[in-house]
């Protein structure tokens, strides 16, 4: 299991941060298909907080998150980072740009190369 520190813009502009405690590497599916297609498909800030309580544990980051997500659901994109925590000094760093491993993952979804379920 891998999890995520996700720092997610709503539609109307307010700014949380969360928690994705299952599966969040891109090319397991589930973070891709179950929260982050249908987030960016809604356009309602009520749904998208319903939506990330569901899967999410809200108003926290854990320090053996593998990914840190940016979700700005004003403008629909989605980066990937790797996340870093440091325990001397109690602080989060922003590791290297994995975005291209997501677009990848949604590439093949529109391809129709990816069987559900696997």
């Amino acid at each position: 299991m891998t999890r995520s520190n996700l720092h997610i813009t709503l539609s109307n502009g307010e700014e949380i941060i969360c928690v994705a405690d299952s599966s969040s590497a891109p090319e397991q599916g589930y973070i891709v298909e179950e929260i982050l297609m249908p987030l960016l498909a809604l356009g309602n800030s009520k749904r998208e907080l319903f939506l990330i309580k569901k899967h999410c544990t809200m108003d926290e980051r854990r320090a053996n998150a593998s990914y840190r997500y940016y979700i700005n659901l004003i403008n629909k994109t989605v980066t990937l980072f790797e996340e870093n925590y440091n325990y001397r000094t109690d602080r989060f760093k922003k590791g290297k740009d994995l975005t291209h491993r997501y677009t990848s993952y949604i590439e093949t979804l529109n391809n129709g190369n990816h069987e559900k379920g696997k």
